[in-house]
């Protein structure tokens, strides 16, 4: 097997791959602007991470454990968990987070071999006690690769020289060397068990050292990830590479809402050259990636919001259901008005002692009308829309399909990287917008119309 290194990948690489990339450095540069953190926000900040870290990569593995479940065996440990092997599992890779991260703050060379195992032995450890920290000894077969891993006596040589090119002055992007390590330790497949979560784990350890931050890869993007791991077998690591640059910002953002800033990133959006083509393929992917995140940022201050609630209220309980992302076939089918079944984004489901509701945030096609200006008119979009039901889940109705709806936000949509809102007007009964609006506003102001109007 040879391997193919971070500086062959980066002459291959796209435009959408490299302004993804741009992205992820002006967007640690907005996070670094302000550290030293305090050590509270850091504190909840790497609390937070430590369990969407451990949950996702768990779950992608199959794992049955939800987010609450996992924060919980991080906490409290895996004794008297009913899923007794799913919960060490989390335990373990919760140690493996912790272990690699002492070794960077005490200055350890960390990319040896023998680190490297003894790593992978926490991941395994208790689980499959007599491959923890050893390389395979026999050959393996993953179903459905087109190319298969090594033979199990190339895998020592090949571990050591990994190892050996992260030990040399950083010349390449880290994001490149963190997707390329990613890649390299799954595509050698040295271990029994555990390769996919160890991969990852020393994927976020390369991005760390180049001061960004981790890659948390969702269970909702398995599908595309194992195909991104598929075409970089192949030689293409576009896919892999705006992954992993998707999920850093991603995960920087997490650090901006911890810090109360707005984060409508204004400040580093650039338009991508040969912008102005709309027929680009690039250029529609591009524009799709960074919607997708602003959906994603907005669903997340909903998540963040839900929670708050539900800690502080005796009597209200607010939980978010998700699902998976739009592909990017899709989203163009909306945009173009060809439509497309299962958009749904995700769900809030408010309780209380007596009453339940249910809201679904689903994707649409934006219809223009009088309200929208020449920048609203410049494309097709597709709209974030919500509908209701009593909690049974049996019928749901569109908000706007409701007499006397007492809900004002009606609608969300993007234009040039701001969220605008169509509200309705409850005094006059007509629609308006509202522009630049925050991800937080937006979840604020609609959960609590739901708590005054809907559910109290």
């Amino acid at each position: 097997m040879q391997l193919r290194f971070p500086d062959d990948i980066g002459v291959s690489i796209s435009e959408t791959t490299n302004a993804l990339i741009q992205d992820v450095e002006e967007t640690a540069r907005r996070v670094h602007e302000h550290r030293p953190l305090p050590k509270a926000v850091l504190s909840r900040i790497d609390d937070e991470l430590l369990g969407e870290r451990v949950y996702s990569s768990n779950a992608i593995e199959g794992s049955t454990l939800d987010l609450r479940e996992t924060i919980l065996v991080l906490k409290h440990g895996a004794a008297g968990a009913q899923k007794k092997r799913e919960a060490t599992e989390a335990e373990n890779l919760g140690e493996a987070v912790k272990h690699i991260t002492r070794y960077q703050d005490e200055g350890q060379k960390v990319h040896e071999t023998d680190k490297l195992l003894r790593v992978h032995g926490l991941i395994l450890r208790g689980i499959n006690d007599d491959w923890a920290g050893r390389f395979r000894e026999h050959s393996v077969m993953i179903r459905g690769a087109t190319i298969q891993p090594p033979d199990h006596s190339y895998v020592p040589s090949l571990v050591d020289a990994v190892m050996a090119y992260l030990r040399k002055p950083r010349e390449s992007n880290a994001v490149l060397r963190g997707t390329w390590v990613h890649w390299a330790l799954a595509r050698i497949h040295p271990f029994h068990d555990g390769n996919g979560r160890l991969a990852r784990l020393w994927g976020d350890l390369v991005l760390l050292e180049g001061k960004l931050t981790c890659a948390i890869i969702r269970p909702e993007d398995r599908r595309n990830y194992l195909e991104a791991l598929t075409h970089a077998d192949d030689g293409d690591f576009n896919p892999l590479v705006q992954l992993v640059a998707q999920r850093v910002s991603a995960t920087f953002d997490t650090y901006l809402i911890h810090l109360g800033m707005d984060a409508e990133f204004k400040e580093w959006v650039v338009e991508v050259a040969g912008e102005v083509d709309a027929r680009s393929e690039e250029r529609s992917r591009l524009t799709y990636q960074r919607w997708s995140r602003k959906m994603e940022q907005l669903r997340r201050e909903f998540e963040l919001c839900a929670a708050k609630v539900s800690e502080t209220s005796q009597t209200v309980r607010i939980q978010v259901l998700r699902y998976p992302p739009i592909e990017q076939t899709k989203w163009e089918n909306i945009r173009s008005g060809i439509g497309a079944q299962k958009t749904w984004h995700f769900a809030l489901e408010f309780s209380s002692q007596v009453r339940r509701r249910r809201y679904f945030f689903f994707f649409g096609k934006h219809f223009w009308s009088d309200l929208d200006n020449e920048r609203e008119r410049s494309e097709q979009r597709v709209s974030l829309l919500i509908g209701e039901d009593d909690g049974s889940g049996k019928h749901s109705v569109q908000l706007d399909e409701i007499d006397g709806c007492p809900l004002t936000i009606r609608e969300v949509f993007v234009v040039d990287n701001e969220l605008v809102v169509r509200c309705l007007n409850p005094d006059v009964q007509r629609a308006e917008y509202q522009r630049d609006v925050s991800a937080l506003r937006i979840a604020q102001d609609f959960i609590r119309e739901v708590l005054y109007h809907r559910l109290v």
